[in-house]
């Protein structure tokens, strides 16, 4: 089972709000305030993606602030070519060449070992010649990039967490490779969407955010997601320790130490989201009634009843033999028999072994027009005549009944409350979105259309995608 960033929100918070409180001036302590209040008095749950809850309200960060670009983890730091420039940007992914895509220019021998022709150093021109039968190296599993969110990559590895590499173990064997790699690539297709836009708000405050406080906020989240998700991953798994978890998660292609970082991303994703969409403003009171009036269709009813029944088929019978077996079931009832052990003894209708009860229905909604037309007039507790049909005959009671209606305002305001809501924080969250998509460079393995045309999260690519587990937790 996936770990929830809702465990986790309380401790990020609150982390958070102390980082912003160090922030000189007003506005920064005022901010941290708030948002220490906010996470006192939340209520649990919250969903894995970048999804906004109610939060506290937007505040500037202070001029004196660094933006700052988290630097891009394509390759460790102790490769060649990973060092910073001279004056510390860490805007550009790093590259083994000094200016990516320039010819490699040969290395010109020493002086002294210019005379050595014969020495154990090969001239700078000389090339092993290309078989002519070799292949097209794969990437290695989970390695693929398959997007870019300004500074950040997405490998494959990213996408396919814990809860779908267990689902393509139980899937694919017995399956061709290329079918594997297809149906790996369709999970990445189907939940990349959701990951671009928590980038895209995890980009957006690491802008912000001071570098050197996050290696502080990040310890703080690892240690409570050690001590809380962990263990709760490690027994949903079968495993009997965390060293057994991260041997079956390698085994798998993915990584305990990408598990967390990912976590990470995703909770500082979601706090950042509450504080730029503030949506716990109250819904005025009028907005919902209008609402209400605009909608009135949507809170009518129509009439319905529970009601029981007696049933005789009429095919293995004369008709008046039929008549006899359910007037003399009827008898029993108005003698003081129960309803349901007559039905269970004798009955041959479709609830006969339920006692003949059937749960609430809809005006209009039975075949046998005789028995609808009986249930919703009929007086409620009394025995009907009995009911004919062409191949049964029937004796209903019934048990309760609603008449049809409307839903009065005062009991649709909560409902309507919610929606206005919901509405409120969409609309305020794809306007947040589509302001970072405006500023922050997307590219996506599953770009559509002309070259150069980058694909965001606001236009899924489509496709069929496989029916696997949901992987977006993590």
């Amino acid at each position: 089972m996936p770990p929830s960033v809702a465990a986790l929100r309380p401790l990020l918070a609150v982390a958070l709000a102390a980082l912003l409180a160090s922030v000189p001036g007003t506005a920064g302590r005022a901010f941290a305030q708030r948002i220490a209040q906010q996470f006192d008095q939340q209520a649990a749950g919250a969903t894995e993606g970048p999804t906004a809850a109610p939060g506290a309200p937007t505040g500037r960060p202070t001029t004196n602030l660094v933006p700052h670009i988290p630097r891009a983890v394509s390759r460790p730091e102790s490769w060649p070519g990973a060092k910073r420039g001279p004056a510390g940007d860490n805007h550009v992914l790093s590259s083994i060449r000094a200016r990516p895509g320039d010819p490699i220019e040969p290395i010109e021998p020493d002086a002294d070992e210019a005379d050595d022709a014969d020495g154990p150093v090969l001239p700078a021109s000389w090339a092993e010649p290309a078989s002519t039968d070799a292949e097209e190296g794969e990437p290695l599993d989970g390695a693929t990039v398959m997007a870019r969110v300004g500074p950040e990559v997405v490998l494959e590895a990213d996408l396919l967490t814990p809860t779908a590499l267990e689902w393509l173990a139980k899937v694919t064997p017995g399956m061709k490779p290329e079918q594997v790699r297809e149906l790996r690539r369709q999970i990445c297709r189907q939940v990349l969407p959701q990951h671009v836009d928590s980038l895209l708000v995890y980009v957006d405050a690491c802008r912000t955010i001071p570098e050197e406080r996050l290696p502080e906020i990040e310890k703080k989240v690892n240690e409570a997601f050690d001590a809380q998700q962990l263990p709760q991953m490690v027994k949903q798994s079968g495993c009997g320790s965390a060293a057994e978890y991260e041997a079956l998660l390698r085994a798998r292609g993915q990584s305990l130490e990408r598990v967390r970082k990912m976590f990470f991303e995703r909770a500082l994703a979601q706090q950042w989201m509450q504080q730029k969409v503030d949506i716990d403003t109250e819904i005025p009171h009028a907005d919902m009634i209008a609402y209400y009036q605009g909608h009135l269709a949507d809170y009518d009813f129509s009439a319905k009843a529970r009601f029981e029944q007696l049933t005789v088929k009429v095919g293995k019978r004369s008709r008046q033999e039929a008549w006899n077996l359910l007037a003399a079931m009827g008898n029993d009832v108005l003698e003081g028999r129960s309803f349901a052990d007559v039905a269970r003894e004798r009955s041959e209708g479709p609830t006969a072994a339920s006692g003949g009860a059937f749960d609430w229905t809809t005006q209009g909604s039975l075949v046998s027009k005789v028995v609808d037309e009986a249930i919703f007039t009929l007086p409620v507790g009394e025995l009907s005549a009995i009911l004919e049909e062409p191949a049964a005959l029937h004796i209903v009671r019934v048990v309760e009944r609603v008449d049809a209606g409307r839903v009065p305002f005062i009991d649709a305001q909560t409902g309507i409350r919610e929606q206005l809501s919901e509405e409120r924080r969409k609309r305020e969250l794809d306007d947040y979105l589509a302001k970072l998509r405006q500023r922050t460079p997307v590219w996506t393995t599953f770009e559509e259309g002309a070259e150069g045309v980058r694909q965001t999260a606001a236009a899924a690519p489509a496709g069929g995608a496989a029916k696997a587990p949901s992987a977006g937790g993590r």
